[in-house]
């Protein structure tokens, strides 16, 4: 079986290790001429790590990965809730943090072991589908026909586009931002704090801990490090950025015998940390159901799956960026709760980590 995996993130390296696990080693393109250097998406949830298990990437994680360990809210200089949840949870799975290009970094490392390969720079440009073979046309004008393809190309996917599939959804207003940034001083690299429900039309930001001494601020302003409400000894700042958010997510994920995973599927707000995790997710299954042949059912079961974390993740952000009286009364009476009863603190890291 001859299959082809467009796109070399992390959606597009796990569907090749399902693949290459199986016996199956797929083509591998990616448009950039290397591999990325950007730290981009930071979470890796314990449903992610269950599922890299299999191909060994999961020990790799864990041995450099931060472990989130506590989490702090706050609204202004008050604290909302603060658990620490060896003490609260002990035994329950956490988040942990780690720098996007480490993570594919680790993946691919899996991958070669399996005898697999990235070909950089080299991007599709064109794609044809029918019931039973899809034929794509390369950059340098080669064609090439495949049995499946795993379209795991971005947001902008140029598979989508080429095969029209509809991409309905809406723009969120504004710009948000980032920040990697060299900490010192009485940093904790175990906590993840977020300040929510600013003053200044709901605005929120958190830290979350990728190495020991460095951090990702993140904002749903302009200006990460100009938001955040406390001061922290920043060393070095790595790298800064805006960017904007859409949440949309793609009619269809199977046209023909192209399947589409990751962000070419579907993108929400980074609230909640869960585009990475949903993103290795559908390249797993997209691989599975290649090899188990169901894949008439991965459309439906996998787009289910996103329109929940895309309604979670909505709901999550228009809580945390709320500036409504009585949205923030109730925050601050559920999130006090929360911090004063330890079952709760277990249903709420349960919560925080699956979907």
């Amino acid at each position: 079986m001859k299959i082809l995996i467009i796109g070399a993130g992390p959606t597009g390296l796990s569907a090749a290790l399902e693949l290459a696990h199986h016996g199956t080693i797929p083509d591998l393109v990616e448009r950039r001429t290397e591999p990325s250097q950007l730290s981009r998406a930071v979470g890796i949830m314990p449903i992610t790590l269950a599922r890299l298990a299999p191909y060994g990437v999961s020990e790799a994680i864990l041995n450099e990965a931060m472990s989130i360990k506590k989490v702090s809210l706050n609204r202004g200089a008050k604290n909302l809730m603060h658990l620490d949840f060896e003490k609260t949870a002990p035994g329950q799975d956490i988040m942990h943090g780690l720098p996007q290009n480490r993570t594919e970094e680790l993946l691919h490392d899996s991958l070669v072991k399996y005898g697999g390969k990235v070909q950089y720079g080299c991007a599709v440009t064109d794609i044809e589908t029918d019931e039973t073979s899809a034929t794509v046309t390369f950059c340098d004008g080669r064609q090439a026909r495949y049995d499946w393809v795993i379209a795991a190309d971005g947001i902008g996917s140029v598979a989508r586009q080429k095969l029209g599939i509809a991409y309905p959804g809406f723009d969120l207003p504004g710009k948000w931002s980032i920040a990697d940034v060299d900490l010192g001083g009485d940093y904790d690299p175990d906590r993840f704090a977020a300040w929510i429900q600013g003053h200044k039309s709901g605005a929120f930001s958190f830290v979350i801990p990728i190495e020991q001494n460095r951090a990702r601020i993140a904002s749903s302003t302009p200006d990460a490090l100009a938001a955040l409400p406390v001061d922290l000894d920043i060393k070095t700042v790595r790298r800064t950025g805006t960017f904007e958010i859409s949440v949309r997510q793609a009619e269809t994920y199977k046209q023909g015998r192209v399947l589409l995973a990751g962000d070419a599927a579907h993108c929400h707000s980074p609230v909640g940390g869960r585009g990475m995790n949903l993103g290795i997710g559908d390249g797993i299954a997209a691989a599975r159901a290649i090899l188990d042949g169901t894949t008439d059912t991965y459309s439906a079961q996998r787009h289910e799956i996103g329109a929940d974390v895309m309604r979670k993740s909505e709901m999550g952000r228009k809580i945390v960026s709320s500036n409504n009286p009585l949205t923030k009364a109730l925050t601050w009476c559920v999130l006090k709760a929360v911090h004063h009863v330890p079952p709760l603190q277990r249903v709420f890291l349960k919560a925080l980590t699956r979907f």
